[in-house]
């Protein structure tokens, strides 16, 4: 057979066409790796390795979106543990406002207005919320666990302590007969009729729109951890009762004797409250540790994961670049000799 010059011109320009044509498209697989750092077709280059890699990806993602959760969690805590400790200092303040006026009845009226103070600061620090949800209210997070017992009108806790104290004397607690009496009546009244406004019944009635059921949150897997405590544990029961028994029992006009006596039941209250508060800063140190725990673990997890998918799927950068120039020179005398080619017409081409 005899290749005439015009057939051997068809087949070099095919050839020359069919070369361009990969060239160019390994010039853009090429130009997408060096964008993206990773493997054009991590599928066709893996094969069966792809199947692992998606399901790292799966994890990382999870993992990624569990420290962002946890971290949310961590601010929480770490607010409710301030709040807290905003409490502990207050009622320690007020431990010490007590402790100086049992000595001197004359400051009766002093402290009563100091307890006032106290407690307006202490609803306060129980009403703490966080990215609109209260700390403190267990599961029901819109709800603020106080209200503010010296608003007007009175809520009912407030008309609840003021008929307690009429129906036990037969008088207001402003009423200057508050000063008769006596010590018995008195702790009669601190032991039995006040103590039960804070039993469960009506703390939850009157006092605390806070759940008793505390705050859980999945910190990593199937790892749930309680993070949060309720103003509906006895510590805040205590803690209230010691700052409305000063603030709201006719403290003003008691007998100093009587004065003494409710004093020391405040005293007693107070620090029952802010050792079961202390407890509960535990608690929540305890959840902070897992939460930050969690955090690290998966991080670390994450972290590998991302790096070990990282160098399977990654790309040398260097040797890329090396590559796309050379695929571009030729691209560069592919394109030239084309040219040429095109150019030749069948009278030069016989």
């Amino acid at each position: 057979m005899v290749v005439t010059p015009l057939s051997t011109l068809m087949s070099t320009s095919t050839s020359f066409a069919s070369h361009l044509r990969r060239a160019q498209g390994e010039t853009v697989k090429i130009q997408a790796e060096v964008a993206s750092g990773r493997l054009y077709d991590v599928g066709k280059t893996l094969g069966y390795g792809t199947e692992a890699l998606v399901s790292f990806r799966q994890e990382i993602e999870i993992g990624r979106r569990s420290i962002d959760v946890n971290k949310q969690v961590a601010a929480r805590l770490d607010a409710s543990q301030a709040a807290l400790d905003a409490i502990v200092t207050n009622a320690n303040g007020f431990m010490s406002a007590l402790m100086s006026a049992r000595g001197d009845p004359r400051t009766a009226g002093i402290v009563s207005e100091q307890a006032e103070s106290a407690f307006k600061a202490f609803t306060d620090a129980a009403n703490t919320s966080f990215a609109g949800s209260f700390v403190f209210s267990g599961i029901e997070t819109a709800l603020a666990p106080f209200e503010d017992y010296f608003s007007t009108p009175p809520p009912a806790s407030r008309n609840a302590v003021a008929a307690a104290f009429s129906t036990e004397f037969g008088f207001s607690s402003a009423d200057p007969a508050v000063s008769n009496i006596s010590v018995s009546s008195m702790q009669a009244f601190m032991d039995n009729t006040f103590a039960s406004l804070f039993d469960d019944a009506n703390w939850n009635s009157t006092w605390s729109a806070a759940s008793s059921q505390p705050i859980s949150s999945m910190v990593s897997g199937s790892r749930e951890v309680t993070t949060s405590v309720s103003a509906a544990s006895q510590a805040f029961r205590s803690l209230t009762a010691a700052f409305v028994l000063v603030a709201d029992s006719g403290t003003k006009n008691l007998n100093d004797a009587t004065f003494v006596a409710l004093i020391d039941q405040a005293v007693e209250s107070l620090g029952k409250g802010i050792a079961l508060m202390t407890e509960l800063q535990g608690t929540l140190g305890t959840a902070q540790q897992q939460v930050q725990a969690a955090i690290e673990t998966t991080s670390v997890r994450s972290d590998l994961l991302e790096e070990y998918v990282g160098r399977t799927e990654g790309v040398d950068l260097s040797e890329l670049s090396v590559r796309l120039n050379s695929l571009l020179n030729q691209l560069e005398a592919t394109y030239a000799v084309t040219g040429r080619l095109q150019n030749l017409s069948l009278l030069n081409a016989l």
